[in-house]
């Protein structure tokens, strides 16, 4: 059984509890910025740097916004953006950090900033992530966390990150792939779920294209569990909470329910990440909502 953990308190910038967009890709940050300031050090003659070298003020005013933060750890610089809804995707360089310079958070919205490294849940406690960890009790997530998977239902946003577990180290061999899911609720965030640790030939994206191509169960829930939907525990069991999750898939990407995993469906879930995008019927609906 899948734990869901306690609601973490966002990494929110300063600002009012209501939607808001506090950067957008006008904001980037241009190539090379980063290494002509670096020198500089965080403050105070970063800022005239980075304004010197280019750098959208908007891009400056989010860095300046980083910086104040004490939870956030130093100034960051806008290197990409995906907009996903009333949350986006910022890709951050956090040029003064060292293991973790590079990181996506979570922006807009009611959060205004959540930082998904924060809010890391501890290992689920579904029988696969206990027994990778049995064998490797040094295991760890090692915080190179991508997020793969996005899936959003009116207000509700769920956004799925992985993170690769070595053994003992950093450095050390991958024993397995966590995966985490994000919600929020109308631009809040309303919760952070361990979906369990799965073994790294699942994670990998043609052993899993083939494995789904075989039929297998459990590819199938892991390839749905990427792209935001919720089959229920990756362990190989078809159930329930499966089949819906194949409906929910296949009424999003308008294939026939009464069909099953055609050749057609297995084709869009073996496709790699990130599934950032709406599905097709999803992306209509949301056109029709606006005009």
């Amino acid at each position: 059984m899948l734990r869901a953990l306690p609601l973490f308190v966002a990494l929110s910038l300063a600002g009012p509890a209501l939607a808001q967009d506090i950067v957008g890709p006008g904001d980037i940050a241009i190539d090379g910025a980063i290494a002509r300031c670096r020198g500089t050090g965080p403050e105070p003659g970063l800022w005239a740097c980075l304004a010197e070298a280019g750098v959208p003020a908007g891009g400056i005013t989010f860095a300046r916004r980083l910086a104040e933060d004490p939870a956030i750890g130093g100034p960051g610089l806008l290197i990409g953006f995906t907009e996903t809804g009333v949350v986006d995707l910022a890709e951050v360089l956090f040029p003064f950090l060292a293991n973790t310079n590079e990181q996506t958070l979570f922006v807009n919205g009611r959060a205004g900033v959540v930082q998904p490294l924060a809010l890391e849940p501890q290992t689920a406690e579904d029988a696969q992530s206990q027994a990778i960890l049995a064998a490797h009790p040094q295991a760890f997530p090692s915080l190179r966390l991508v997020v793969v998977g996005h899936r959003a239902r009116g207000t509700h946003q769920r956004f799925i990150a992985s993170d690769a577990v070595t053994d003992g180290c950093r450095a050390c061999a991958v024993v397995a792939v966590a995966l985490t899911a994000y919600t929020f609720e109308a631009g809040a965030l309303s919760g952070v779920t361990a979906l369990g640790w799965i073994p790294p030939a699942l994670a990998d994206d043609e052993a899993r294209a083939t494995a789904l191509a075989g039929g297998d169960v459990q590819a199938l829930q892991v390839a749905l569990t990427l792209r935001g939907y919720e089959p229920g525990t990756m362990d190989g069991q078809p159930g329930e909470e499966t089949t819906r999750a194949v409906q929910d898939f296949l009424t999003d990407f308008c294939l026939p329910v009464e069909a099953g995993l055609s050749e057609a469906a297995l084709a869009i879930l073996a496709a790699p990440p990130p599934y950032l995008d709406p599905p097709p019927c999803q992306h209509r609906q949301r056109d029709a909502r606006n005009e």
